[in-house]
């Protein structure tokens, strides 16, 4: 995500547009560090406030205040280029920052996505079994999906596997899940090339 962000695939400004308030800075400075990006893209490194002035309507010495926090605050690194000593910057944090944001929400988006599978899970075996499940048979469901072992189309066959007979309920399923998953990674022996086979064949009508 970092990477994506920074190579601007993932548009930089309209990214810092939307999230600047979770990343504590104001509409100001989120100018500032979209007009210092776009000095990253045509290639300049070299912090010069008087360079941005003109594109920013606050003064130069409001400016370079700002600079100096966002310095502080760890979004604007400061460096002294090995070519020339001359100060040289880089937004590789804020990158970093916005990349943990959007990384967050997937991973929220991720959990609600699990959290509905569950309560779907739980709400249709309650109406086919017809009965409320108890806190272990709940703890079981939500292991089906939390640990990962089994993907959605496994637990789903496992459940109309059960639903087929009478009384067999979430034990009978998260057996059936667990002994199917057994079974498929149980190696299967090595069979025997043709040509072997071809001799066995061949020395026995001998």
């Amino acid at each position: 995500m970092y990477n994506l962000i920074k190579d601007d695939i993932i548009s930089f400004d309209k990214l810092i547009i939307e999230k600047y308030h979770l990343l504590g800075v104001d509409e100001t400075d989120t100018i500032i560090l979209i007009r210092l990006n776009d000095l990253l893209k045509k290639g300049e490194r070299l912090l010069s406030v008087d360079k941005l002035a003109p594109t920013m309507k606050i003064k130069e010495e409001e400016l370079g205040r700002r600079i100096v926090d966002l310095v502080t605050k760890g979004f604007i690194t400061l460096e002294l280029s090995s070519v020339d000593a001359k100060e040289i910057f880089s937004l590789d944090e804020t990158y970093r920052r916005l990349s943990f944001l959007l990384e967050a929400e997937d991973e929220a988006r991720n959990d609600e996505t699990v959290n509905h599978k569950i309560k779907t899970t739980i709400s249709l075996l309650e109406k086919e079994l017809k009965k409320i499940l108890s806190p272990l048979e709940m703890e079981m469901v939500n292991r089906w999906y939390l640990e990962g072992n089994y993907s959605d189309q496994e637990i789903e066959e496992a459940i109309l596997k059960a639903l087929k007979y009478k009384n067999r309920g979430v034990s009978f399923i998260d057996r059936s899940l667990s002994s199917d998953k057994k079974r498929s990674e149980k190696p299967t022996p090595k069979g025997e090339n043709i040509q072997e086979l071809f001799k066995k064949v061949y020395v026995k009508s001998k």
